[in-house]
């Protein structure tokens, strides 16, 4: 069978419901914004005075014929009188209002309702002036809409329609519901967002030609929001988002009742098989992810790279209710049950003023709400306000305490809550309904200024406050969430870039391990830089530059991955092996690297140099390793027998060629001179050579996992081995930790350090 993917639930609620059980100033158009702070959260607050009259200026009631400003959120766009506040709504108009002044700019009717939020992004070569990207057609007119684009003078740039696969007998086309994100997929401005249908697309953003590798077969509707990151420090961009599932089989993948968090390659299916490849990976829910994922660094291990979201309230499952994050790899961190729907898209904010990401989140039980503030780091709630049902996503903003406040949409106005205790300090609009995201904005005169979009029974309103005396500077400040989905491009991106990448001040200090999926673990003062996603081989070996800076993986096939300052000369991972690498190792300034296969064959980048190999010549064993000489004119290889080629200027010390061992050598360690050499056994066993000298071993010790490879300390007097399961061995070296307890997402498989 084939999945429709037709989904017709309603996302709407015209009804605004009074506030019961609180006791909280109600601010209308023109009231003093002076509240004594409610009950809410672990405490109540003193009277906090924000010093707000009314709205700044106010747009409304705009005559909709019930078809409100609903689902889309304010974003900002520079256009040509300045800033400017652009809305949609469910007629299929987007509106553009000056942010200074509320003068209307233009209106683009784009002929299908909009319940996608717009996102923005300059197109002109020297030109600072915004294009606006929209999706049109919602789930209550699914067939119509598509793609948009609009010219900063609010004319139709480009519409490119959803196209379904020709399996798809139910319709040919669908709407999109999903904001547009906007990045650099493929080499320029490019945006993408799932659809209403079975496809996806990504497209050109000048002029919405549809990228190589898609439309992406997506198989159900899709309501997420797409985040767009680099998860991986390694220069390309990542699809991240959430979507459905319903029970079939389609191009050979069985798919199931929930739904989805995916990480998708900006590349999509290209040169895939079938129209569904292109995964980097999935994690797989019982419960529809309709929530829009955000992205950033607030998971506690050593990569601190996360993706958290919510899911929705379709099949009423163990995921419904849930607050789930998860790592890059998409493995499970944390799995938090809250107590309504978290189809609302979470917050990645410092709402604690600790320098740290907390992870903020309303939900809808479809009487109440409530506002959450998570542990990022374990899921632990830190406080729970109760508000009315919050449906659409709440946003952060530093109004003078010095941390992130949250100011929460609900159906009944928009509160704003301390952000370290969940505390009412104001409700903004109550009688307007709000199921979108307020916006925050670093406003032309210098103050915060924050506008709401919602609607009332006469209509939908526009509304646009400015706090005096405030700094709109620190809008988008570290720690901040300032509008749907982080930032006017809606990338859900709260900052991934890893800035820590960067030699360590002083001597450096630690090791590395890596495991065979690419996951790179960090120790002592040396940074993390990095890791792959999706990997044709496995890993098998690791190298650092010379100031810690950066360091090289290197898979089986010898694709290299480079991160920090470790640069790429070059690979193997296109042409045809005879055999598979097993190791690298790198000239003395790094702007080399040697790999090694297995029959001894040397592969030679950048300026390292070809002294010979063994790729010719019939081994008792394979070899399993090397290492250069420290002017890097030779190098040696250790076969797992223990046997030792030496090339260039490296002098033959001895080897364990001729001894009976007890377990396969399966690497070496050179001494910083050059005049000597360790090998280390899977038993850890330890056989020394030259100026090399033995400090001990765990050949006597009965180990969980058999070692892997090992590195000496940048002095040479001692020497780290590592086992499979991460489980470090320091003789006559300083123990920095080990993953011995914590286990890796896959086998430990090389060590590198100083």
């Amino acid at each position: 069978m084939f999945l429709t993917g037709r989904s017709a639930r309603g996302r709407r609620w015209m009804g605004v419901v009074p506030v019961t059980g609180m006791t909280v100033a109600l601010l209308g158009m023109g009231s003093a914004l002076t509240v004594a702070a409610a009950t809410a959260g672990p405490a109540a607050g003193a009277a906090i005075s924000l010093n707000l009259g009314g709205p700044n200026w106010a747009v409304g009631p705009i005559a909709d014929a019930g078809n409100p400003i609903a689902m889309s959120s304010p974003n900002v766009a520079n256009l040509a009188a300045g800033p400017a506040v652009e809305v949609g709504d469910e007629a299929g108009n987007v509106y553009a209002y000056d942010l200074a002044t509320g003068a209307h700019e233009w209106t683009d009717n784009v002929g299908a309702p909009i319940n996608s939020s717009p996102s923005v992004a300059p197109l002109t070569a020297g030109s600072s002036l915004d294009t606006t990207f929209v999706g049109s057609g919602d789930a209550g007119h699914p067939t119509a809409g598509g793609y948009q684009a609009i010219s900063p003078t609010g004319t139709g740039r480009w519409f490119t329609q959803e196209t379904n696969p020709s399996t798809d007998t139910a319709a040919a086309h669908n709407g999109v519901q999903a904001s547009l994100a906007v990045g650099d997929l493929q080499g320029g401005t490019d945006v993408v967002a799932g659809s209403l249908g079975e496809n996806e697309d990504a497209l050109n953003a000048t002029n919405g030609a549809v990228l190589n590798g898609f439309p992406w077969y997506d198989a159900d509707s899709n309501f997420s929001t797409p985040a767009l990151a680099d998860l991986y420090g390694n220069g390309q961009t990542e699809i991240i988002e959430g979507g459905d599932s319903s029970a079939g089989v389609s191009y050979g993948t069985t798919y199931v009742n929930g739904g989805h968090l995916r990480i998708l390659s900006a590349t999509g299916n290209a040169g895939q098989p079938q129209p569904n490849d292109g995964l980097i990976c999935q994690y797989n829910t019982n419960e529809t992810v309709e929530s829009s994922p955000a992205v950033g660094k607030f998971l506690s291990s050593s990569d601190p790279v996360g993706i958290v979201f919510g899911t929705g309230a379709t099949f009423h499952q163990s995921d419904t209710n849930r607050l789930i994050a998860v790592d890059s790899h998409c493995n499970l961190e944390w799995s938090s049950v809250l107590s309504g729907s978290t189809k609302s898209s979470p917050a990645l904010a410092d709402v604690l003023g600790n320098g740290q990401l907390q992870v903020v989140e309303g939900v809808d039980n479809g009487i109440t709400g409530s506002v959450y503030a998570i542990n990022g780091a374990n899921g632990a709630t830190i406080w729970q306000a109760p508000t009315p049902r919050v449906i659409g996503s709440v946003v952060t903003a530093d109004i003078g305490s010095g941390y992130q406040d949250v100011l929460a949409p609900t159906i009944n106005g928009v509160y704003i809550l301390d952000g370290k205790t969940g505390v009412v300090l104001a409700i903004l609009q109550p009688g307007t309904g709000f199921q979108n995201s307020p916006l925050i904005t670093n406003d032309p005169n210098g103050t915060i200024g924050i506008t709401l979009a919602g609607y009332q029974a006469g209509g939908s309103f526009i509304y646009h406050y400015e706090i005096p005396g405030s700094n709109g500077s620190v809008v988008n400040e570290a720690g901040a969430w300032p509008q749907f989905h982080h930032d006017p491009q809606l990338t859900g991106d709260a900052g991934t870039s890893l800035a820590g990448c960067a030699p360590p001040t002083g001597t450096a200090s630690g090791y590395y391990l890596a495991a065979a999926d690419g996951d790179v673990s960090t120790f002592g003062n040396v940074p993390y830089c990095g890791a792959p996603g999706a990997l044709n081989q496995p890993i098998v070996g690791m190298a650092t530059t010379h100031n810690a800076g950066g360091y090289w993986l290197v898979a089986r096939d010898g694709g290299i991955f480079n991160y920090g300052n470790a640069a790429f000369y070059g690979s193997t991972g296109a042409i045809h092996l005879n055999q598979p690498i097993v190791g690298m190792t790198t000239t003395p300034d790094g702007k080399g690297y040697w790999l090694v296969a297995s029959d001894g064959g040397i592969f030679a980048f950048g300026d390292a140099k070809f002294y010979g190999s063994t790729g010719a010549i019939h081994l008792n064993r394979p070899v399993v390793g090397m290492a250069a000489t420290p002017d890097g004119g030779g190098y040696w290889l250790v076969a797992s027998d223990g046997g030792i080629f030496a090339f260039g200027d490296a002098k033959f010390y001895g080897s364990a060629g001729a001894i009976h061992l007890d377990k396969p050598v399966v690497g070496m360690a050179a001494t910083p001179n050059g005049h000597g050499y360790w090998l280390v056994a899977s038993d850890g066993g330890i056989f020394t050579y030259g100026t090399a000298v033995f400090d001990g071993s765990t050949g006597a010790i009965r180990l969980n996992q058999p070692i892997v490879g090992m590195a000496a300390t940048a002095n040479g007097t001692g020497y780290r081995f590592t086992a499979a399961d991460g489980g470090v061995f320091n003789f006559d070296a300083t123990s920095f930790g080990s993953l011995g307890s914590l286990g890796s997402s896959s086998p430990v498989v090389a060590m590198a350090g100083f």
